[in-house]
């Protein structure tokens, strides 16, 4: 989700780094003794749509309707994202933008019913925190396993949590979800499209790791 600046030119804009780790609980203890806002737990289904002739993805463009559940209520929201490409580099920047919709069970009908398709779907667990004005997000996707994405208004500030948080020796992620879904499903065609998590752990955020 984009952070919002006070600069217009760079309102619109995603800038973040992902790191692939084996378990989240040191960060989550930094993030505890650091006093960081612990935003909650939630389940998303991240699906993506494009044109019949591929219109979206031949313009480096992603459309996803992101559908959020809230483990602490059971609250659900859907987010609509449109992303575009970025450049290969280890914090990425790019133009997103992202608009809130309801009623959430008719965001993905709606975009069905305009003729677009969905190539794509996929899971993924998170643990949001904010720390100094970073988004922390602690993820776990089937298949794929632990991530932590730190995204924030500017590349220095970033930089400056991972180096707090104790994080420069993690690997860096440079493949999105996306991409990684697109590749899983190509190996995977009796996945039907859906990279889902096993219904006895669609809850089991807190025993990510």
């Amino acid at each position: 989700m984009p952070i919002t600046t006070e600069n217009t030119r760079d309102q619109y804009r995603e800038i973040e780094i992902k790191l692939r780790c084996t378990t989240h609980e040191a960060v989550k203890q930094q993030l505890q003794t650091m006093n960081a806002q612990d935003i909650g737990l939630m389940c998303e289904l991240n699906e993506f749509f494009d044109t019949p002739d591929q219109h979206l993805s031949n313009q480096r463009l992603a459309l996803r309707v992101r559908t959020i559940e809230y483990a602490a209520d059971g609250r659900r929201e859907a987010l609509i994202t449109v992303k575009g490409g970025g450049l290969p580099a280890d914090i990425q920047n790019r133009p997103s933008i992202d608009i809130s919709a309801e009623p959430v069970h008719c965001v993905s009908e709606l975009f069905l019913r305009l003729g677009y398709r969905r190539t794509g779907a996929f899971e993924k667990r998170r643990h949001s925190w904010l720390l100094e004005g970073v988004r922390v997000e602690l993820d776990r996707l089937p298949f794929y396993g632990l991530f932590i994405e730190l995204e924030g208004p500017d590349e220095a500030l970033i930089t400056r949590i991972q180096r707090k948080l104790g994080l420069d020796a993690v690997p860096v992620e440079r493949t999105s979800y996306h991409s990684m879904l697109m590749q899983y499903l190509a190996a995977h065609p009796e996945a039907h499209g859906v990279l889902r998590f096993p219904k006895e752990e669609y809850w089991m955020i807190q025993s990510a790791d």
